[in-house]
């Protein structure tokens, strides 16, 4: 099964997300979450139309401004674009997908490597099954590799690695003969090779997001597999030695981990959607490398958050940051910093699902002191926006 019915959106777009929290509401009195009301500063709304709509993936820095993709809009097209928007808010477009061999749906944050940016759409190229591309800085998409399902890999969700010059990902799905996705990588002439194709037994199922390397070492999530089926964190070697470093339970240690990992002081820290009883609305994570698991903190669904996702964490001056794409004072998520050593959650942000934006599916970004992100909907026309944050 491609996607997770009642989590992943794919075409199905804003009618989807909406579903998607239709059971989970706003609690009926709330405790003050401490937030600064002057935090919070509103770059951009997008419009759906030539303009893009519905960002899913994080930013990204160049030159002091700020690059992401969204997943739908692109006037005409509506097969997504890449766009730049500067920190007072003027946004431009550098390319609109045609759902051809171009590709179509970038899901992922783009990563910049030699003044150009690299990045992987879920749809499109020459056989649908999704690129791996490059654009410059002044719009120029060059695909570097299109996926041709099952033994290369289908639906590339997660964003790419760069490793000396060659790039490094995961695709969900393919990897005959098992089809539960495997971990490529890609010369950048375009070369594909397949380090390690996942059975869906112990060594986990369905890799969701990118990779990050630790002392030679590919480390990532499996949102399915192991010795539970819950789930995993593992490592690959660049030969293609996979290894998992722990499977989660499904119960109190969480479940169904989709996002990156983050490596801060020698362990590694992340996310599961769901899992952490008794609230299930899923934990913030430490693991060793050698596989200790240890929970920060699990979510109540209430004005701490509900349901991290696809955005992974960030370390900005010894704390954590990542978002909720649910929960908060409204139900449409929140943004949220977590101490390494555990313990409260303390939310920055509730977002408001109004004009402010709402479900923030997307990690963060820091740049001069301020934290960058995206939320998937809300804003004034209800196709998405970028915000900022000061800590």
């Amino acid at each position: 099964m491609r996607l997770l019915v009642a989590i992943v959106c794919g075409a199905m777009l804003a009618s989807c997300a909406r579903g998607t929290n239709s059971s989970l509401l706003p609690p009926a009195a709330l405790p003050d979450s401490g937030a600064n009301p002057n935090s919070y500063g509103l770059l951009y709304n997008f419009k759906s139309g030539e303009d893009g709509g519905f960002p899913y993936a994080s930013l990204v820095p160049l030159n002091g401004s700020l690059y992401g993709t969204t997943y739908g809009g692109g006037g005409g097209y509506e097969w997504g674009t890449i766009f730049r928007v500067s920190t007072t808010g003027e946004e431009h477009v550098l390319y609109r997908f045609k759902a051809g061999n171009d590709g179509a749906h970038p899901y992922a944050s783009l990563i910049a490597l030699g003044g150009k940016f690299y990045g992987t759409t879920e749809q499109g190229g020459t056989s649908g099954k999704g690129t791996v591309f490059s654009v410059t800085p002044a719009g120029a998409e060059h695909v570097l590799y299109s996926f041709k399902g099952s033994p290369d890999g289908e639906y590339p969700y997660g964003r790419l690695l760069d490793v000396n010059g060659t790039l490094y990902g995961t695709a969900f799905t393919g990897g005959v003969s098992y089809g539960w996705g495997v971990v490529f990588k890609v010369s950048l002439t375009g070369e594909e090779h397949v380090i390690y194709r996942f059975k869906a037994g112990n060594d986990g199922a369905h890799p969701y997001d990118g990779l990050i390397a630790v002392k030679g070492m590919l480390y990532g999530t499996t949102y399915q597999g192991g010795t539970s089926g819950a789930g995993t964190v593992f490592r690959v070697s660049p030969a293609g030695e996979e290894k998992v470093v722990y499977s989660f339970k499904g119960g109190s240690d969480g479940q169904y981990p989709y996002a990156r990992l983050l490596l801060y002081k020698g362990a590694l820290y992340g996310t599961t959607y769901t899992g952490g009883v008794a609230y299930g609305w899923g934990v913030v994570f430490e693991v060793s490398t050698s596989g200790a698991e240890k929970v920060l903190y699990r979510f109540k669904a209430n004005a701490d958050g509900a349901h991290p996702y696809f955005g992974g964490l960030i370390e900005q001056n010894g704390k954590l940051y990542g978002t909720t794409y649910q929960g908060g004072a409204q139900g449409a998520g929140t943004v949220f910093w977590e101490n390494p050593s555990g313990g409260d959650d303390h939310v920055v942000y509730s977002f408001k699902a109004g004009t402010d934006g709402e479900y923030p599916y997307a990690g963060l970004m820091a740049l001069n002191g301020e934290v960058y992100g995206t939320t998937y909907q809300g804003g004034a026309n209800s196709a998405g926006t970028v915000f900022k944050l000061s800590l």
